[in-house]
């Protein structure tokens, strides 16, 4: 199933180039910044997998994933280039606080505390007051993006993961031979490929997706080159799979 993600891979480099945008509309940039990374996101994952690394791999799905419901969002609803905004400003005067509090690795930020957070405090306010629909958390966001089986169902999965949470700590090294009654422990195990594959089809498929809904955020007129790349994807899992 690597294979799938590979050529969608493949796809998507041969045609980001030919994206064409302006770089001064924040709703155009925003979208192809989320896209170029839902690219280099897949590319990582298929590199970890391909090489048997596969502890870490489920975190760099995560972020994907998170990506590409950001990306589904603004095809959805232009407006939600605020929700971004408020995040990144929210997360800038968070860092400017734990750094006026004496945090030692944020240090070099300190001396703008001052100043910026009282700005930032108003620029906050000031969004919030705008937006149609109010700041959204994570479950907010798969919601927008009518995934909310996925939250439900797969995220949690990736989070556990991404935490290391006790439950993917026993999965990844810890195995139990009921025939010997002993339990083993696994470093780096090289057994599990086939556990990646719902993995591997789900992001070629989302991949593909992803590239269509750039095209119509930039009314690129390739979309339908890769909804037809989309649907041979689906189409190969379901042979595989029949």
């Amino acid at each position: 199933m690597i294979d799938l993600l590979d050529k969608a891979i493949e796809f998507s480099n041969e045609n980001i180039t030919k994206f064409q945008f302006s770089t001064r509309n924040k709703y155009q940039s925003y979208s192809v910044g989320i896209y170029c990374s839902v690219l280099e996101l897949s590319q990582s994952f298929s590199t970890l997998i391909e090489n048997k690394n596969y502890t870490g791999s489920l975190s760099v799905y995560r972020t994907f994933l998170e990506n590409y419901v950001d990306l589904k969002n603004l095809k959805n609803d232009s407006q939600y280039t605020d929700q971004l905004d408020h995040d990144n400003l929210s997360n800038l005067k968070k860092d400017l606080a734990s750094a006026k509090s004496g945090n030692p690795f944020l240090k070099s930020i300190a001396k703008y505390a001052d100043k910026k957070i009282p700005e930032l405090t108003t620029d906050i306010k000031a969004l919030k007051s705008s937006m149609v629909v109010k700041p959204l958390r994570i479950r907010g966001k798969f919601e927008s993006a009518n995934m909310e089986n996925e939250y439900f169902g797969l995220y949690p999965k990736l989070c556990s993961e991404a935490h290391c949470s006790v439950s993917a700590i026993l999965d990844r090294h810890f195995s139990l031979d009921i025939e010997k009654d002993i339990v083993e422990v696994i470093v780096n195990s090289k057994d599990s490929r086939d556990d990646f594959d719902y993995y591997l089809c789900n992001m070629a498929h989302q991949l593909m997706d992803a590239g269509a809904l750039l095209c119509d955020i930039l009314e690129d007129k390739r979309v339908n080159i890769y909804l037809s790349e989309r649907d041979q994807i689906q189409k190969a899992v379901e042979e595989k799979h029949t």
